[in-house]
């Protein structure tokens, strides 16, 4: 052991010229300061604030040589002299006040200043106690930064036990991790984590770090955006601006009413201004299912620097022609991808997103996690095959060019973002690439997409959202709405043939046919192995009813980006109609299952969102046994409002009883009280339909003639039609005497 922790001393030493050592005693304690050195079985150890101290080998469990930050010479609570903590940790609160909560923030500073319109500091600290087990998970804390122009440290993370102790970090409860490294043009951020130490219910953590972000301008912004309102209480949070006068800088203040909101203070100091704002919620918010994000529910503070949109077209004009690709590249590419002339227009920018999509690997680093709107270079992609959606949008947009097709690159937020670069200049407001593609005069657009999605199919969150695009050649930057098109991609169309035979069994035939985000699900079992397609089959039938067996299944060609995405299935449910007599039939519609659980609530405290905008449609054709009738339902199960439409019938045509429906969604936000009072009787409508039992009745077949009436009767019919044929015979021999 001697050897072991001499060599660690030497090793670190120098390394760690600005380190503290924390000694592992064996019954559990940990003691910071120096150490000294280690003869003899002995260790000789300088603690802060204490001085030297001995201790034998045999009662150190282990030595770790760690960073010194502020604070890590406190060890107990009643010596704590800095006037925040102390001032918290003299006036806690009753825990017994939160019952509910899992945690309370006593204290929360955000503090950003800007040193220049480039550069900025941003500090950042937390006071948190522990309420209950759930909580404990705020004992793990992480953030991430940019590893180019971004310096981050930790100042400090202490625990405060409820015995009064004070714990401190150590570096070995800190890991500071490098995200793709493996793709080198794309490590542009790492992720800091740590471990607060003996965190336990009662328990107040207590860290701040700090971070220097520089090389902000109109390609790489910075904005921020803050919400004031979370599940746990908040007891003291504080936001602070601080910036040169002279610097532009915007501030918004959304949903800035009710009572609680937060007290804003500016002032001037010298040359520089302050904002500040303070808020207060001990009262956290319970959530509700499907709510609006934060954001557009508590008050939000968006801060940003406005620029030029006439500069940001130049900057970001050479940016992209810094990641154009060399000819030669751009030409081995189209060339891979086949194009002929007897293509149309779209076949070939289809064919130019599918081969993106087939041979470049998407590494999911967005605009955001990149801190840039600068393209990373084609050759990068085209030579690695490798690339974000910016860069493989990029290639698309220089491809494109190349062929003599329209396109523009664009950004754009989420549908639900009220705060857009239409009414503010700044592209961080936008963060999501777009490509708008004109073709044959009608605009497409396209996210990137996936091989499993088709090209001008963009995802369910960017649908309607407010885009800006930018034109290189004119040297300005416009605007779009990005389509819905509720119809065409957001649906879902099923047909089902159900044979019901007179044991109460079912065979069935199902179609499903999927367009948009469903599509996706369905296009991936072309990857996959034929077994694993076999299962997915299998679970499919079984949740339309448990005791379902699949007797076959297939699918339409799904590397047909373009065709329909359709799934076939084939099976039987035993036993699936109960047998309430020899002449009663009962069960319910198993495709109709619909669920009332977004609509449980009677009110909302605050708004709902659907997912999007969409149209399912259904139908289900029994073929009922022989003599076997349905018994009609007393009522329709229909809800029609320009927002939400639910449509079925039922309806028996000989032998069949069909069955159909649809629903249709033209809203995706419901924000009143009468709104989602709409949605709720529709949903509920919905699920009362579910819930409806189909009765098939058994009535006496028409009973059949005696063999005599049956003969007499064929009789009547024979003779007549001599006697017609005698008629006319005679009629016909009559009209050619005449005619002579």
């Amino acid at each position: 052991m001697k050897k072991l922790l001499i060599t660690l001393f030497l090793a670190l030493a120098v390394t760690f010229a600005a380190s503290a050592d924390v000694l592992y005693l064996n019954e559990g304690e940990e003691i910071v300061g120096r150490l000294k050195e280690i003869t003899d079985g002995k260790i000789a150890f300088e603690e802060l604030n204490h001085g030297p101290r001995e201790f034998k080998e045999a009662e150190v469990a282990h030595i770790l040589i760690s960073k010194v930050r502020k604070g890590d010479e406190i060890e107990n609570v009643a010596s704590i002299t800095e006037p925040v903590a102390s001032g918290i940790l003299k006036t806690l609160p009753d825990p017994a006040l939160f019952q509910n909560a899992d945690y309370v923030t006593l204290y929360r500073l955000n503090d950003l200043e800007y040193v220049s319109e480039n550069k900025l500091v941003v500090r950042t600290r937390e006071i948190i106690q522990i309420l209950k087990e759930p909580g404990l998970e705020m004992a793990n804390q992480s953030f991430y930064y940019y590893t180019d122009r971004e310096a981050c440290e930790l100042e400090y993370a202490h625990t405060y036990s409820p015995e009064g102790r004070v714990y401190h970090v150590t570096d070995d409860a800190i890991s500071d991790e490098s995200l793709l490294s493996g793709t080198p043009e794309y490590a542009r951020i790492k992720k800091f984590k740590m471990a607060l130490k003996k965190v336990d219910i009662g328990s107040i953590i207590d860290y701040s770090f700090v971070r220097e972000l520089s090389d902000i301008d109109e390609v790489q912004p910075f904005t921020l955006s803050n919400t004031f309102g979370e599940r746990e209480p908040v007891l003291h949070e504080e936001l602070s601006v601080t910036f040169p006068a002279s610097m532009q800088l915007n501030k918004l203040q959304m949903q800035w009413t009710g009572e609680n909101t937060p007290k804003f203070h500016e002032k001037t100091q010298g040359d520089k201004k302050v904002w500040k704002w303070i808020f207060s919620d001990p009262k956290g918010f319970i959530p509700e299912q499907n709510m609006l994000a934060r954001s557009r529910i508590f008050p939000r503070v968006v801060i940003y620097q406005p620029y030029s949109w006439e500069t940001t077209a130049k900057k970001l004009a050479a940016a992209y022609d810094a990641a154009r690709p060399t000819p030669a590249l751009l030409d081995d590419f189209i060339a891979r991808a086949k194009l002929n002339d007897k293509m149309t227009t779209y076949q070939k920018v289809c064919r130019l997103y599918e081969t993106i999509n087939k041979d470049i690997r998407d590494v999911g680093m967005g605009i955001a996690q990149m801190g840039s709107f600068k393209p990373v270079s084609t050759n990068v992609t085209l030579s690695k095959r490798y690339g974000n959606v910016q860069s493989n949008l990029a290639l698309l947009h220089f491809a494109l060019q190349k062929i003599g097709i329209e396109s523009y690159p664009g950004f754009t937020a989420g549908k639900r973002e009220l705060v857009t670069v239409k009414d503010h200049n700044n592209l961080g407001l936008a963060d999501e690439t777009i490509l708008k593609v004109v073709i044959d005069g009608q605009p497409f657009y396209t996210d990137g997409g996936s091989i499993y999605l088709p090209f001008s199919y963009i995802p369910t969150y960017l649908q309607g959202a407010q885009a800006i695009f930018h034109d290189a050649a004119g040297g300005k930057f416009f605007y779009d709405t990005l389509p819905r098109q509720t119809y065409d991609w957001n649906r879902f169309d099923r047909t089902v043939m159900v044979k019901i035979l007179e044991n109460g069994n079912m065979d069935v035939q199902e179609s499903l046919l999927y367009r948009g985000p469903y599509e996706a699900g369905i296009r991936e079992l072309k990857s996959i192995k034929e077994k694993e397609k076999q299962n997915y089959a299998e679970r499919r039938v079984k949740k339309v009813h448990p005791r379902a067996v699949l007797q076959s299944f297939g699918f339409s060609d799904m590397n047909d980006l373009n065709g329909p995405a359709v799934l076939t299935l084939k099976y039987t449910i035993p036993e699936a109609a109960q047998l309430a007599s020899d002449k009663i039939m009962t069960f319910t519609n198993f495709w109709v299952n619909y669920d009332s659980g977004s609509a449980s609530l009677a009110t909302r405290t605050y708004p709902m969102q659907y997912w999007a905008t969409e149209e399912n449609q259904q139908t289900i054709v029994f073929e009922m046994p022989e003599n076997f009738n349905w018994v009609t339902w007393s009522k329709q199960y229909q809800h029609v409002s320009p927002a939400l439409a639910f449509m079925s019938n039922i309806n028996q045509n000989g032998r069949q009883l069909i069955y159909s429906d649809r629903f249709i969604a033209r809203e995706d936000e419901f924000l009143s009280d009468a709104a989602y009072q709409n949605y709720r009787q529709c949903i509920l409508t919905m699920s009362e339909l579910a819930n409806q039992w189909i009765i098939l009745e058994k009535t006496a077949p028409a009973k059949k003639e005696s063999s005599e009436q049956s003969t007499e009767a064929a009789k009547k019919p024979a003779d007549a039609a001599k006697t017609s044929e005698t008629s006319s015979v005679e009629e016909t021999e009559e009209e050619t005497e005449d005619s002579e």
